[in-house]
């Protein structure tokens, strides 16, 4: 997958819209990619294109870098001095804009077909979430059967303190009661530990 040498941030979506032959298409400007080869076989449906020159006319240096290979590319004239595109010299790709298809296939008298191609961008892969470390999940497991033993042990320390003497089984421990509600507490601090993202 390449980058639209234009909007560095789309990727180009390879499409057989011109025919048979695969070209790169930037879902966000709509400009194309061209390997080599390629633009000249499309040009070269009609007589006139056939027999055009596709060195570019006059290239100097351009500020675009080469989707292919990263090389900065020259930019020209293509059949006509007025038509600019963009050529990559090392790998000799050739970046066409949304509109300039349509010109040089108008320069070469090339009919039918389309001069412009759109795409849509793929849809985004699904991002799968991390798989759980097994430790952490036992860790949590512990943690919450802890806090819901301690909440017991607190419920019946208090239930004992609050009943009658008469009639419960013993008399309430503060030692139980203490060990029972640190045990909540640690229980709800480990669940609520991995909310920070620190068991990921």
């Amino acid at each position: 997958m390449i980058n639209c040498p234009k909007c560095s941030s789309e990727a180009l979506v390879e499409t057989p819209a011109l025919g048979n032959i695969p070209l790169d298409v930037c879902p966000g400007c709509s400009g194309i990619w061209f390997d080599k080869g390629e633009l000249e076989a499309l040009l070269k449906q009609s007589p006139a294109g056939g027999s055009a020159d596709f060195n570019l006319i006059n290239p100097k240096a351009g500020s675009l870098a080469c989707p292919r290979c990263k090389n900065k590319m020259s930019r020209g004239g293509l059949v006509n001095p007025l038509l600019l595109v963009d050529k990559c010299e090392a790998c000799g790709g050739v970046w066409l804009d949304a509109n300039e298809l349509g010109l040089a296939k108008k320069l070469l008298g090339v009919s039918g077909g389309s001069s412009e191609v759109k795409v849509e961008r793929p849809a985004a892969a699904p991002v799968e979430p991390p798989a759980r470390d097994p430790k952490i999940v036992l860790i949590k497991t512990a943690a919450g059967v802890g806090a819901l033993l301690g909440l017991a042990g607190v419920s019946f320390e208090m239930y004992l303190y609050f009943s009658p003497a008469a009639s419960v089984p013993r008399a309430p421990s503060a030692g139980i009661a203490v060990a029972s509600a640190l045990l909540f507490a640690g229980g709800i601090l480990v669940l609520n530990w991995g909310k920070e993202d620190r068991w990921s």
